[in-house]
């Protein structure tokens, strides 16, 4: 889907990545940055983006199977950040994941499942920080500095793991339980990294059903459209077991922002001008924004 700028819609893709259909969101994010899906089938848009670190609130919209998204306003505990990851475990109660720089992030969670009820803000508590180790990775813009920037976040089908990506790598987290907190504790531990192929701005990243990781990037704009990469877990990595998951009619998986509806078999995914995150079930959802 699109980020700032554009119309909030959802498209849904085919396995060869053209456009299925697409659905109004009936809400306008500011900046959506990610999207998760949630326990019960329905889809979150991460409206997380702060590039100048000026929002006195971020926002979850709630993309239920049918009618109008709900917006849950979140407020941090110290001042703005910008984000654009999302974790989001069978608890209901979402991890975002900050975009310091330097492989350097801090985490926040709510005490409670959030819900399209909450007038907000919810509060997030701050949980500490996920430091990731160096990387010599090529690729992505100015790669020196992208390899420590976090521009995406997935979980596994079944939970287990836990993934982070910059602009050059995916870093995988073992998780060992459903809850947000048993996710915090899992970015304490020491990831295993996944070199991811050279994207021009990738901020993409989901599992598949299978365990796999799917990266795409950003096109800049006027430029050749990006491709979706399906990319092999290390056997070293933390092991999602592959899982059915349900599919609610009308939803797919996680998904989050690209910037061209026209979908494009033989290059992969349309990126457009802006940033993408997909995962699969049954279809292709895909998205995410340039920072």
């Amino acid at each position: 889907m699109n980020d700032s700028g554009n119309a909030t819609v959802v498209f849904t893709l085919r396995p060869d990545c053209s456009v299925a259909s697409s659905r109004s969101v009936g809400v306008t994010g500011r900046d959506v940055e990610d999207l998760a899906r949630g326990a019960d089938g329905t889809l979150w848009l991460a409206d997380l983006g702060d590039n100048d670190r000026e929002r006195t609130t971020i926002a979850l919209i709630r993309v239920p199977t049918s009618g109008r998204g709900q917006v849950v306003r979140l407020t941090y505990p110290d001042g703005p950040h910008d984000a654009e990851a999302l974790l989001l475990p069978a608890d209901g109660r979402p991890v975002v994941v900050t975009k310091e720089g330097g492989g350097f992030g801090r985490i926040y969670t709510t005490d409670a499942p959030v819900t399209d009820a909450d007038e907000g803000p919810v509060p997030l508590r701050a949980e500490g920080e996920v430091r990731l180790p160096s990387s010599t990775t090529e690729g992505g813009p100015a790669s020196f500095l992208g390899r420590g920037l976090i521009t995406g976040g997935a979980l596994s089908a079944d939970g287990r793991s836990a993934a982070l990506r910059t602009y050059t790598d995916a870093w995988l987290f073992p998780v060992g339980g459903p809850t947000a907190d048993d996710v915090v504790a899992g970015l304490r531990a020491t990831p295993t990294q996944v070199p991811l192929p050279g994207e021009p701005q990738g901020e993409a990243i989901a599992f598949t059903l299978d365990g796999a990781l799917l990266s795409a990037g950003e096109s800049p704009s006027g430029g050749p459209r990006a491709r979706l990469h399906e990319v092999e877990v290390p056997r070293t990595a933390p092991s999602p077991a592959p899982v059915a998951v349900p599919t609610p009619a009308g939803t797919s998986a996680t998904a989050g922002t690209t910037d061209d509806a026209d979908g494009d078999a033989a290059a992969g995914i349309a990126a457009g001008g802006l940033a993408v995150v997909a995962l699969v079930v049954g279809v292709w959802w895909f998205g995410r924004r340039r920072s």
